[in-house]
């Protein structure tokens, strides 16, 4: 077998030997870009040639200089707060941007940084999303384009079924995700399932990951950090439309379309995507069935744009929830312990009216009225006694009912923003026999409200911005137990009141025109899920103590982050340290209470440190690299479990390294061979670090290769080039029941697998 060095030589060798034969000729265009109503040099403009990677950026007195391939007729010139422009190339150059108010870009900017704020961010472009994109959900997208993440799949694909993503080596359930502004947590137990609505990633214009504590948002606290998805842009979307076509390992077809109207009488703007997604997935019975459907239309006047975003989607999953033996995988790396016949039948909608109004150069205001809604059905099989099999449905059903109104001012170095969120929360969870659906056993409903302001202010002088933020939210959750179930005389609901004051301040100092730095503070709070509360997923007798009791307390984190930004024409480079000092943090220790999920505990004191990069190089026009990098340090100072104190422990699933890279190559016009790898080092499984019980490290190598000619693009991804099954999570496995630990399970991923695609533009 192949070592990870020896691996990672030969793919690196592999690369700058392509990279030193392939050559060509080429044009350097330079120029400068300015505001066309005052005349000052733009800093920061991307400058881009269509259809390609190549690009750059303007320095501080506006300035560029850019290989252009033969052949090629025209730059884009864009910047936020200016109009595009699309110009044809000369050898030298004078751009002038035009200001705009830009009516969708308020929509996100209550929940958004900006580049130059003291956060820990990484923003991602429609374009970076689209260059790796075929489908995937994106947790799978993600560790590539941004440090400290990494995921898994529990059908050991990244195309569909469950997948779940970890952030510095924290759960995603400790993660703030929103769509505009608005949450797509489970405001009750925190989770995001993207398995429910598929493949949207055509619709997202940008995403926003930021690290730690950063800015306040909607929803869950941001307590490893946020992630913020951008709608469609409508004001910039032309005429025309999309069908892509594609075709893979393990039965997996794909297919979606878009159409956009493009702006009608320069007033109306409408888009719309379907899609439809079918794959065996490469463990045994986790196939997927999955449909979506997203809608955005707009009418923008002068100083108002009233703007509708929505969607509605459904996915059928073979369920694979459960870490398999390592024993067992080595014998059949696809087995599966549940039966075929668990499933679950899931969908999830969703939809915001927006109104967005300019009042005057200095004061612009946003809100939203939104409703989100979720239910299917969850199936799990057993053997009885007589050895005859039996099934139980978890149906599950939540509605989501919410509104917002942010307030956005600006004079004179200030930038102050101000607004509030509330919501009202309902889920019921019931457990039927099959197929007895209508007479349910069990039927537990909870509710969750909550009511949160936050304030905003950043000053600028010179080359000074200082950062604060505050955000209180106030919240309360009731559970309404089946005392039926319980066999007790009615004691009331179950109530948790719980109240936080989030708070962060920060300062960025530019020291020269391409280099900037900033440091930051944040302290956040977070409640416990309902999982956490009652000990597991059904309300009964064993538990209903726990539950009422207040063996759960929220958790807290004080976060310091500093950082540097590099931005040349060629060479961006962002590099930060942090430190995360945890209270109370709620923590998994490894024992499995069912569906694959973690018992978890307060742990009085812990904290994770670290360092990340991240780095995109363009030396030539024909050769571009990205990637990042992220060394972590994780420790747990003290915890008990079954009588024994144990200290200094890493947290489960932290690992210390996690690499991504990738490589660009365009060796001809319209060509393009993408190499990517990513590297993620060993973990524990469980919270007491038996050295018996890890997740090995893993090296993967990717790659793709992508053909324009007109309106038609073919692509072609490689997955796992190596053909190594690897493993991206797992948990202790007790085969036996007899309540110990037998050996490490783990989730399982593909061997070498491939996607064939195909994309026709209208």
């Amino acid at each position: 077998m192949l070592s990870k060095t020896f691996m990672a030589a030969s793919f690196w060798a592999a690369i700058f030997t392509l990279f030193f034969t392939i050559t060509g000729n080429a044009q350097t265009v330079s120029g400068r870009v300015f505001d066309a109503e005052n005349g000052s040099p733009l800093t920061g403009v991307t400058v881009h040639i269509p259809g390609t990677n190549i690009g750059t950026s303007t320095n501080a007195d506006g300035s560029f200089s850019l290989a252009v391939p033969s052949g090629e007729e025209y730059l884009t010139f864009s910047f936020v707060g200016y109009r595009p422009q699309r110009i044809k190339i000369q050898p030298s150059l004078e751009v002038y941007l035009q200001p705009r108010q830009d009516l969708e870009e308020i929509i996100i900017r209550g929940v958004r940084s900006e580049e130059d704020s003291p956060v820990t961010q990484t923003t991602i472009t429609k374009a970076e999303v689209d260059a790796i994109y075929n489908g995937q959900q994106p947790v799978f997208y993600l560790e590539e384009l941004s440090p400290a993440v990494f995921s898994f799949s529990e059908s050991g694909t990244k195309l569909a079924n469950y997948g779940s993503m970890r952030l510095r080596g924290i759960n995603q359930e400790r993660i703030n995700i929103t769509l505009n502004g608005i949450p797509l947590n489970d405001m009750i137990d925190h989770g995001v399932f993207f398995s429910n609505f598929t493949d949207i990633g055509n619709s997202f214009e940008s995403v926003q990951i930021q690290r730690g504590a950063g800015t306040s948002s909607n929803g869950v606290a941001s307590y490893a950090g946020s992630i913020n998805f951008e709608s469609i842009n409508l004001e910039e979307l032309g005429q025309g439309g999309q069908v892509e076509m594609g075709v893979g390992s393990f039965q997996t077809y794909r297919l979606n379309t878009s159409l956009s109207s493009g702006m009608i009488a320069d007033k109306w703007s409408f888009y719309g995507s379907y899609s439809n997604i079918e794959s065996d997935g490469f463990r045994y019975n986790t196939s997927t069935k999955s449909h979506s459907f997203f809608f955005s239309g707009g009418y923008f006047g002068e100083k108002d744009l009233i703007k509708v975003t929505a969607f509605d989607a459904r996915s059928k999953n073979g369920l694979g929830y459960l870490a398999i033996a390592e024993s067992d995988l080595e014998n059949d790396p696809r087995t599966n312990y549940l039966n075929e016949n668990d499933k679950d039948d899931f969908g999830q909608r969703f939809v915001q009216l927006q109104h967005t109004r300019i009042f005057n150069e200095y004061f612009s205001t946003n809100a939203s009225l939104y409703y989100g809604e979720s239910s299917g059905d969850y199936f799990f099989t057993f053997e009885n006694p007589d050895a005859t099999l039996s099934q139980i449905n978890f149906p599950l059903q939540n509605n989501h009912y919410g509104f917002l109104i942010n307030g956005f001012y600006e004079n004179e170095g200030w930038k102050l923003s101000s607004g509030i969120h509330a919501y009202l929360f309902e889920r019921t969870n019931e457990e039927s026999n099959t197929p007895d659906f209508e007479n349910p056993y069990y039927r537990e409903t909870s509710g969750k409200s909550e009511f949160s302001w936050f304030g905003k202010a950043e000053w600028t002088k010179d080359r000074v911005s200082v950062y604060g933020d505050v955000q209180w939210r106030t919240m309360e959750l009731a559970i309404q137990p089946d005392y039926d179930f319980i066999g007790t005389a009615p004691e009331g609901d179950i109530i948790k009141n719980w109240s936080f004051l989030n708070l962060g301040i920060g300062i960025n100092y530019v020291f020269s025109p391409v280099i900037s730095g900033y440091a930051s503070f944040g302290r956040v709070g977070r409640e416990p899920t309902k999982i956490d509360i009652i000990g597991g997923f059904t309300l009964g007798a064993d538990n209903l103590a726990l539950a009422r009791s207040e063996a759960f307390t929220p958790e807290y984190v004080n976060d310091y982050e500093a950082g540097l930004k590099l931005t040349k024409q060629d060479l961006k480079l962002k590099l930060n340290y942090f430190y995360m000092d945890f209270q109370d943090e709620i923590a998994p220790i490894g024992e499995v209470i069912a569906f694959g999920v973690q018992r978890r505990s307060n742990i009085a004191n812990s904290f994770r440190t670290g360092v990340e990069m991240e780095w995109s190089y363009f030396p030539i026009q024909k050769f571009s690299i990205q990637g990042n990098v992220a060394y972590l340090k994780s420790e747990i100072e003290a915890f008990t479990t079954k009588g024994t104190t144990y200290r200094d422990r890493v947290p489960v699933l932290s690992p210390e390294w996690i690499v991504n890279n990738s490589i660009n190559i365009y060796p001809v016009k319209d060509f393009t061979v993408r190499l990517s790898s990513n590297y993620v080092s060993e973990s524990f499984l469980e919270l007491t670090n038996d050295p018996a019980y890890t997740l090995p490290s893993f090296f993967v190598l990717n790659s793709s290769m992508v053909y324009e000619f007109k309106n038609v693009e073919i692509s072609l991804d490689v997955n796992n080039l190596t053909d190594k099954n690897f493993y991206s999570s797992g948990a202790p496995v007790d085969l036996d029941f007899d309540g110990t630990n037998d050996e490490p399970g783990y989730f399982v991923n593909a061997g070498r697998n491939v996607f064939f695609q195909l994309k026709w533009s209208f």
